[in-house]
């Protein structure tokens, strides 16, 4: 028995992995004010703060051991006055309150103690 080929297989796989693709990238890097950068503030563009910071041994001098050298960097230039973005502590910009800070582990040096790593900030002007 020959099996009938179709040219929309190629087509609708295409489909499927794309839309499989949307729903797997994680919410905040599909948003297109932020990116990753090799860690220090001189690779942080103006207009911009930390957000969350990564190890990843294969690049940004690919350290052998767990050494967070990528930082997740988001605009601020693209916010409204009233809006809020949570940040790494100490990445609060001019015109920008902090009104509430946090504890998180998985985030922003990874504090294995309880200290305030996160800064939640909102635009004032």
């Amino acid at each position: 028995m020959k099996r009938r080929m179709t040219k929309r297989g190629p087509a609708v796989a295409l489909a499927l992995m794309s839309l499989s693709a949307f729903f797997l990238l994680p919410a905040g890097m599909a948003n297109a004010s932020t990116a990753t950068v090799c860690a220090g503030r001189e690779n942080v563009p103006d207009g911009f703060v930390k957000i969350n910071d990564i190890w990843d041994p294969t690049t940004c001098g690919r350290p052998t051991s767990i050494t967070y050298n990528l930082w997740v960097i988001e605009s601020t230039q693209d916010k409204a006055v009233g809006e809020w973005i949570s940040v790494c502590a100490g990445w609060r910009p001019t015109g920008w309150a902090t009104v509430e800070t946090d504890w998180n582990p998985n985030r922003c040096g990874h504090p294995s103690s309880i200290s305030e790593n996160i800064w939640i900030i909102q635009r004032l002007v």
